[in-house]
């Protein structure tokens, strides 16, 4: 059997499998005020999606372990840079999900 013909095919369906299993936005923003309501020790109700992380009191230190611990839930690389670029939980989530 030659592997390299089968590779491929094999890669696109671990691909399609990841893709199907892929989290939504909604998902995404749930995970994400669920972390933040537990590490910045506040209740769900008050991570409010639109807020900037920085006026949350959401820090570099914290960015880092946050896209850290997203990389493993999400299975995928989470670049610490895209919390700046997309600075709110709904912007954030809409650019994980896209």
């Amino acid at each position: 059997m030659n592997t390299q013909t089968t590779l491929p095919g094999t890669q696109q369906a671990a691909a399609g499998a990841r893709a199907a299993t892929r989290p939504d936005a909604a998902a995404i923003e749930a995970w994400l005020v669920d972390y933040l309501a537990d590490r910045l020790g506040r209740d769900r109700s008050e991570i409010r999606r639109t807020e900037r992380f920085e006026r949350m009191g959401v820090d570099s230190l914290a960015v880092v372990s946050m896209t850290g611990e997203l990389e493993e839930w999400l299975g995928r690389k989470v670049e610490p840079t895209l919390a700046y670029d997309h600075p709110t939980v709904q912007d954030l989530a809409a650019a994980l999900a896209g």
